[in-house]
C-alpha cells in the first residue's frame, strides 16, 4: 500500500518536473525572444533625441534663425497617483526652488491629470542643469527645441517659419527643410523595477544628427534699412502696404525683400494670411510706365527705332481705334529717350504700333513676363501675359503702357536686370549655398542665364535713358548728392470690381546705382497712397532714403563717389507737386495738366547765321537745325558736345549738320539744367 503511495507520488512529482521543464523550453527556448522584447521593454527605455534644426545665415554670417535647446519637464500621474504618491512632495518641492511657484501648484496638477502630463514647458538649458541629479518615480524631462529668429519680422517673408514638430511651412525654412531638419537619434537607458535610470547603454544609442546651415545671398544691414524706409513711406504718404527688393543685377543675387505688412516667425499662426503673404513673388498688379523701357529695349533690339529720333507727341491728346490717349504734359514732340524721361503715353502707344504683334509677345515674354522666374522662395505667381490671339484693337498700346498686363514685383526687377546689365535674363535666387556639419558645401546656387533678350548695346542706351529719367524727367526726387542714379517711375490705377479706380494707384519706382557700372537694384513699390500718389513722388524718395543709408553703411560697395551739381529749381517744383510729376498712366482720367507746349519760340533766331548749339539737350538742337531747314545726323547721345557746322557759318543751300553728343554728367559727375 505504501508502495502504491510512493510510486503515485513519484509519477507526480515527474510529471510536474516535465512540465516545469516543457514550460521552461517553451519560455527560455521556443518564446525565447517575446520573453526577452518584454524583459527588455520593462528593463529598457528608448528616449529620443531630438537633431537640432540648421542654422541659417546672412552673407556676411549673421545669423537669421537658430534652434535653442530647451527641455518639457513631465509627470507620469498613473504612477505617482498610484504608488509612488509620495514622490509628489518630492517633486513638487524642487521645481517650486528652481520655478519660484508654490509646490501646492505641482500637486494640484498631478491630482488632477490623466496619463503624461506637462509640468512645465521650454525650460532653459541653465534651469534644466538644476535637474540634472534629480531623481524622482513618474517624472522625466525631454528635450523640446524652440526655433529662434533674432531679427523676426525683419527678415519674416525670405526666412518664414516652422510648425511646433520645428518643420518648415514657409519660406526658407519650408523649400529647404529636407537640408536643415536633420536626423533624430535615440538613447537607450537601463532601469530598474521603480521606473529609475540605472545606467545608459551608449553601445545601443545613436547621436542626432544636426540640420545643415544655409547661408543666403541676403544682407541683415539692407534688410534692416528696407523695412525701416519701406514702413518711414508707408506711413508718410498713407500707402496701404508695399514691397521692398534689392537685387545685383549682374548675378540674381536677392540682397534684400520686404513686404508690409509682415509677420514675426515665432508668432506665425497669430498673423492673418495677409501679413504672412510674400507680395513679391506672389501678387500682382499692372506695371504701368515701368514697362515702357522694356518695349522701347525691343524695339531698339530690331532696328524699328532710335534713341534720338522724334515722334509727334500730338500735344498731350491721341486717338487711337477709338479709345484716346493722354499724356500728363503737352509736348508736341519728343524722341525716343525722351518719351522715357518724360514717361510719354502717347509716344509710347506710337512706338509700339511699329511691333509685330507676335514679336512683341515674344519680346514681353523672352523678358519673363507670363512665367515664372523661378525664384527659390515658395508661392511664386507667374502674372498674366495675353497672347497675340486675345488682343483686341487696343491691347498692344495698353499693353505697352503697363496696362492689360499682370507682373510679380520679382518678375519686373528681374526684367530690369536683363536691361541694364547687358542683356541677360537672370534666374533671381536668395540660398547662396548649403554646408553639412562637417564644413562641406552639399549645394550651391550660381549665377544662371537663362538668355540673353537684347544686345549689350541696346542695354546701354536703355541705361543712358534711365538715367535720363532721373536728371532730368519723372524721377528727380530719386537723385542722389554724389552718385548718379538711373531708374523708372510708374503709377498705374488699380483695378477694382472691373473699374479703374480714380483714386487708388500702385506707384513704383525701379532704380539703380551707380549709373555707368550698376550694382545695385532696388524696386519699391506702395500700393494705394493717399497722399503723392505718383511714382515719382512716392516710390523714388523712398528709394532715395534707401540707397543713401545703404551707401553709408557698406563699405563693401567701393563706389566713386562724385560731386554732382544741380539746377535745384525744378526738384523743388517737383516736390511741391507743381512741376514734372510722373506720367499719369490713366486713359480713362487723364488728370491735370499744368504744363504748357514746351515747342522752343525762335523769334529772335537768325535764319541766315549757324547757332552754337553746344551744351543743348538733343532734342532742342534739333528742333532748332528743324527750323534752319538743316538735316542733321546724331553721333552718341547725352548733349551736344560738337557740331560739324561751326557757329556763325552762314547757311547756304542744302546742308546737313552731324551733331556729336555725350552724357557729360557720367564722366565728371557734374550736371547743368
Amino acid at each position: 500500500m505504501i508502495n502504491n503511495r510512493a510510486l503515485v507520488l513519484t509519477a507526480f512529482v515527474f510529471i510536474l518536473f516535465g512540465l516545469l521543464v516543457a514550460r521552461l523550453f517553451v519560455i527560455q527556448i521556443a518564446s525565447h525572444e517575446k520573453y526577452k522584447s518584454q524583459a527588455d521593454k520593462q528593463q529598457n527605455k528608448i528616449i529620443t533625441l531630438k537633431a537640432e534644426r540648421g542654422i541659417i545665415l546672412d552673407r556676411n554670417g549673421e545669423i537669421l534663425a537658430y534652434t535653442k535647446q530647451d527641455n518639457t519637464l513631465y509627470a507620469d500621474c498613473r504612477m505617482l497617483n498610484g504608488r509612488f504618491k509620495k514622490d509628489r512632495k518630492k517633486i513638487a518641492n524642487k521645481l517650486a526652488q528652481i520655478f519660484g511657484k508654490k509646490p501646492s501648484y505641482y500637486i494640484k496638477k498631478i491630482k488632477r491629470g490623466k496619463g503624461n502630463i506637462i509640468l512645465e514647458k521650454k525650460v532653459s538649458q541653465e534651469k534644466a542643469r538644476l535637474l540634472e541629479d534629480f531623481v524622482a518615480s513618474g517624472f522625466y524631462k525631454i528635450q523640446d527645441y524652440t526655433r529662434v529668429y533674432p531679427y523676426e519680422n525683419i527678415t519674416a517673408h525670405i526666412i518664414g517659419a516652422v510648425d511646433r514638430q520645428l518643420r518648415g511651412i514657409d519660406g526658407i525654412e519650408k523649400l529647404y527643410n529636407k537640408y536643415l531638419l536633420g536626423k533624430d537619434g535615440y538613447l537607450v537607458t537601463e532601469q530598474d523595477a521603480r521606473g529609475k535610470k540605472v545606467t545608459v547603454l551608449y553601445d545601443q544609442s545613436l547621436d542626432p544628427q544636426a540640420g545643415y546651415e544655409v547661408i543666403l545671398t541676403v544682407n541683415k544691414s539692407y534688410q534692416k534699412i528696407l523695412r525701416e524706409e519701406l514702413a518711414k513711406g508707408l506711413k508718410k504718404y498713407k500707402g496701404k502696404a508695399g514691397v521692398g527688393i534689392i537685387i545685383d543685377p549682374n548675378t540674381g543675387e536677392i540682397l534684400s525683400l520686404v513686404n508690409l505688412p509682415d509677420f514675426a516667425p515665432s508668432k506665425y499662426g497669430r498673423y492673418p494670411e495677409k501679413n504672412r503673404r510674400n507680395r513679391a513673388v506672389s501678387d500682382t498688379y499692372e506695371p504701368g510706365s515701368t514697362i515702357k523701357p522694356v518695349v522701347v529695349a525691343m524695339l531698339l533690339e530690331h532696328g524699328l527705332a532710335k534713341p534720338y529720333e522724334m515722334i509727334n507727341t500730338e500735344n498731350g491728346k491721341y486717338r487711337i481705334k477709338g479709345a484716346t490717349i493722354h499724356d500728363t504734359h503737352k509736348y508736341k514732340k519728343l524722341t525716343v529717350s525722351e518719351i522715357i524721361e518724360h514717361s510719354s503715353n502717347i509716344g509710347i502707344v506710337k512706338l509700339s504700333d511699329r511691333i509685330d504683334a507676335k514679336l512683341f509677345y515674344k519680346g514681353l515674354r523672352d523678358f519673363g513676363f507670363g512665367n515664372f522666374t523661378e525664384i527659390d522662395l515658395p508661392g511664386e505667381a507667374k502674372g498674366m501675359l495675353k497672347k497675340p490671339m486675345h488682343y483686341s484693337a487696343i491691347s498692344k498700346a495698353f499693353i505697352a503702357h503697363g496696362y492689360e498686363i499682370s507682373v510679380t514685383p520679382v518678375q519686373m526687377i528681374t526684367a530690369y536686370a536683363a536691361l541694364i546689365n547687358g542683356g541677360y535674363l537672370l534666374r533671381p535666387f536668395t540660398v547662396k549655398k548649403i554646408v553639412d556639419d562637417e564644413g562641406r558645401t552639399v549645394f550651391a546656387n550660381e549665377k544662371k542665364e537663362i538668355r540673353r533678350v537684347i544686345s549689350e548695346k541696346t542695354s546701354g542706351e536703355i541705361k543712358n535713358m534711365l538715367i535720363g529719367v532721373v536728371e532730368n524727367g519723372t524721377a528727380q526726387l530719386a537723385q542722389l548728392d554724389n552718385v548718379l542714379v538711373g531708374g523708372k517711375t510708374g503709377t498705374s490705377q488699380k483695378l477694382i470690381n472691373g473699374r479703374y479706380s480714380n483714386r487708388l494707384y500702385n506707384s513704383s519706382f525701379i532704380g539703380f546705382l551707380p549709373a555707368d557700372k550698376p550694382k545695385l537694384l532696388c524696386l519699391i513699390l506702395v500700393d494705394s497712397p493717399e497722399i503723392g500718389r505718383y511714382g515719382g513722388q512716392v516710390a523714388a524718395p523712398i528709394f532715395r532714403n534707401v540707397m543713401k543709408r545703404i551707401i553709408d553703411v557698406d563699405l563693401n560697395l567701393d563706389l566713386e563717389k562724385k560731386h554732382i551739381r544741380r539746377n535745384k529749381t525744378s526738384i523743388t517744383k517737383l516736390i511741391a507737386g507743381t512741376e514734372n510729376r510722373d506720367n499719369h498712366e490713366g486713359f480713362l482720367n487723364p488728370g491735370t495738366i499744368n504744363k504748357k507746349s514746351d515747342n522752343t519760340k525762335f523769334d529772335k533766331l537768325n535764319l541766315n547765321i549757324m547757332p552754337d548749339l553746344k551744351n543743348r539737350p538733343i532734342r532742342e538742337a534739333i528742333a532748332i537745325l528743324s527750323r534752319l531747314k538743316i538735316k542733321y545726323k546724331v553721333v552718341g547721345n547725352g548733349k551736344v558736345i560738337g557740331q560739324s557746322i561751326k557757329p556763325g557759318t552762314k547757311l547756304t543751300g542744302k546742308l546737313t549738320c552731324v551733331l556729336k553728343c555725350k552724357m557729360i554728367n557720367v564722366p565728371n559727375g557734374v550736371i547743368n539744367n
